[in-house]
């Protein structure tokens, strides 16, 4: 497919705004900042970005020399740890990053912050696979153009890539992977498609343990019937490629933990987290007394905040886009969310319904909804335990998203189908707007707030 040099210029813009953008998150937000989280009303030692402090101390840790830790669910000093579980190779590439910037300590407030910039390059690496995806698909222009504003203006994904985290790493690692296999099969097969994607999701692994959804996938590729359907040796190539990269540190994970991905060990350390169980037994029966704790679980607690954090929600999930209430959907008070889902909505169904009716694309269809599924499950399985409604465990499939709103929007269109990156782009860059106007008075506030609450106590 070629690819006219408006599109190319269209994407080197909109790669130069995500870097823009995610450098202004990284230099508002506040890095091991202590300060009062108002999603509990208690004064933390970080306010910034989630799980970012325990991150850096992973990094700190491989810069002195103490190579990889060793997660204890049972150690008295967790909050600093708890990260420890991760697999290595983001923090490894940190690590190499922090030399090279001239950052000796990521604990230190004043330089460690520095470390966020990796994850600008890596959240401009996701923005060109979703790019790559369309053009491995033979979108229409637009519609390409239009997926790719989506992934590079979604106020979150931006703040993640402006944070110090593993979670842009494997959303680009996961994003070219779906291009590989795009590209298998679409174009054929060969060893060398077979080996990029096979290392591919063999990193991806050893990023987080998120991205085993990544080999049911390529399995689901390598079967489906079709004249671009693998041999056996590329099929092989592909699939025990991740195993053999992967699957030294799975075995570390076994005779440590006792089981490959250090789950039981997980779970052990965050049994006094939020679960769903005090939700569904306790908070929603005093708040609602005739309500269905199930159904206002899953739905008002879990899908509200999940749908809204999709398109931003900052701190440690207490700085929202709206002026008041957390669980209210009324729209007077969630106005800019609710235009942003609006929008959102209709683009993702137009895509989906072009999906399948695309003849061409049916093997990249199945994949991208495969995939899609698998992460939305795993979400879901998470939740089932654990009250984490973070729409950032859904970003590994910002590319299928992005691709079917931006596709959705240039099919409703048709001969105006250049609008379609005006109604993507336009929503999304005021919700950036408006949260870059706020989030600065919003950490000075929880600042102060810290530190007046400090200075009461004896």
């Amino acid at each position: 497919m070629t690819i006219s040099r408006s599109t190319w210029t269209a994407l080197g813009l909109l790669i130069l705004a995500h870097v823009i953008l995610a450098s202004v998150f990284a230099s508002i937000t506040p890095y091991r900042q202590s300060g009062l989280v108002t999603l509990n009303r208690t004064v933390e030692k970080d306010i910034g970005a989630p799980d970012e402090r325990q991150h850096a101390n992973y990094i700190a840790r491989l810069l002195n020399g103490e190579g990889f830790p060793v997660f204890n669910p049972k150690d008295p000093n967790l909050y600093e740890t708890y990260q420890a579980h991760q697999p290595p190779l983001f923090y490894v590439v940190a690590a190499g990053f922090a030399k090279v910037s001239g950052v000796n300590d990521p604990t230190d407030a004043e330089t460690g912050g520095r470390l966020r910039f990796l994850n600008v390059i890596l959240g401009a690496i996701v923005v060109a696979g979703v790019f790559f995806l369309g053009k491995n698909l033979q979108l229409p222009e637009p519609g390409i153009i239009a997926a790719t504003a989506f992934a590079a203006l979604l106020p979150m994904n931006i703040a993640l890539s402006g944070a110090l985290s593993n979670d842009p790493l494997l959303f680009a690692l996961c994003t070219w992977t779906l291009v590989g296999l795009a590209d298998g099969s679409r174009n054929g097969w060969n060893v060398k498609r077979a080996v990029t994607v096979g290392v591919l999701i063999g990193l991806a692994c050893l990023t987080k343990t998120t991205a085993l959804a990544l080999l049911p996938v390529a399995f689901l590729t390598m079967i489906i019937p079709g004249e671009n359907r693998p041999g056996i040796r590329e099929a092989g190539i592909a699939l025990a490629l991740p195993i053999l990269i992967a699957g030294g540190w799975w075995l570390r994970n076994l005779n440590l933990y006792g089981d490959p991905f250090a789950i039981r060990a997980f779970s052990e350390a965050f049994q006094g987290s939020a679960q769903k169980e005090m939700f569904v037994t306790q908070i929603i029966p005093s708040q609602s007394p005739e309500a269905n704790p199930e159904l206002e679980y899953w739905t008002r607690w879990v899908g509200w905040w999940t749908v809204r954090s999709f398109y931003g929600v900052f701190g440690y999930m207490d700085i929202w886009m709206t002026q008041t209430g957390r669980q209210s959907p009324d729209f007077e008070q969630n106005r800019l969310y609710w235009v942003l889902i609006l929008f959102g909505a209709i683009g993702l169904a137009a895509g989906l319904f072009q999906s399948t009716r695309d003849k061409e694309n049916r093997t990249p269809s199945i994949v991208l909804v495969a995939f899609s599924a698998l992460i939305g499950l795993l979400f879901l399985r998470f939740n089932n335990q654990y009250f984490q409604a973070q729409a950032r465990y859904l970003l590994p499939a910002i590319a299928p998203i992005a691709i079917w709103i931006g596709s959705g929007y240039s099919t409703l269109l048709k001969s105006r189908a250049n609008l379609a990156v005006v109604l993507v782009a336009v929503p999304l860059l005021l919700a950036n707007a408006f949260a870059i106007s706020r989030l600065p008075g919003e950490f000075s506030a929880r600042i102060e707030a810290g530190r007046a609450a400090a200075s009461q106590q004896p």
